[in-house]
């Protein structure tokens, strides 16, 4: 257990109600999405610890004043009924309230950072797909991409957005001219549909890194 000035939110959070020497005894008063994720059991007014409380842990909220932020190291313990095995930030709130911040590995980091990528994308009125950079797989598509191309997600994933460019080369022209700064000009192309429909688009790409490979992000506008 050590003292931390640097606070780690990535990984999940929670909020415990716990009187001041009776951690055993804390509950849940609020956790986001990606700590309830962790742990099932983890509703508000739950209880956080079983009989197997870590003691470094029940003694880091014991002890915490306020504005203080503790690291504890558990290599394994239960929480919330499930089990946990990394580092714990613990920060003293006051008034009998901790926040507990799960530590995060730098592939979860990641994986989460590609998360909310494809969410905010999803929520975007343009064509957007993330494809790998070397043959064009398609990697995750929104729905504005998928009704450019006619089809379902279960239709599209996987398949090479190479093939739906009726232009020989257009995908690797188009990657071709993109770079990890810069996005590429709006490049005219046929686009061919699932059900064999061409229809006019202008795609823009960008390289970027997703799902721990090379990829592009690939925009696509109605006509030339």
């Amino acid at each position: 257990m050590s003292d931390d000035g640097e606070m780690e939110l990535a990984g999940g959070i929670a909020v415990l109600a716990a009187e001041p020497g009776h951690a055993a005894a804390a509950r849940l008063v609020w956790a986001d999405s990606l700590f309830a994720q962790e742990f099932a059991a983890a509703e508000p007014g739950a209880a956080a610890f079983g009989d197997d409380a870590p003691a470094d842990l029940l003694a880091a909220i014991d002890g915490i004043g306020e504005g203080t932020i503790v690291r504890v190291a558990l290599a394994h313990a239960t929480l919330f009924a499930g089990r946990y095995a990394g580092s714990l930030r613990v920060v003293g709130l006051g008034g009998g309230r901790v926040l507990l911040a799960l530590a995060v590995a730098a592939e979860n980091e990641a994986q989460a950072a590609d998360t909310r990528l494809a969410e905010t994308l999803d929520a975007v009125p343009i064509a957007a797909a993330l494809v790998a950079a070397d043959d064009g797989t398609i990697l995750w598509l929104n729905a504005p991409f998928r009704e450019l191309l006619d089809g379902s997600e279960f239709d599209l994933m996987g398949t090479s957005l190479a093939s739906h460019f009726a232009l020989p080369g257009a995908f690797k022209t188009l990657i071709a001219a993109t770079g990890k700064i810069a996005a590429s000009a709006p490049m005219p192309t046929p686009l061919k549909t699932l059900s064999g429909v061409m229809t006019p688009v202008a795609a823009t790409a960008k390289r970027m890194r997703f799902r721990s490979q090379e990829a592009a992000l690939v925009c696509l506008s109605h006509g030339f």
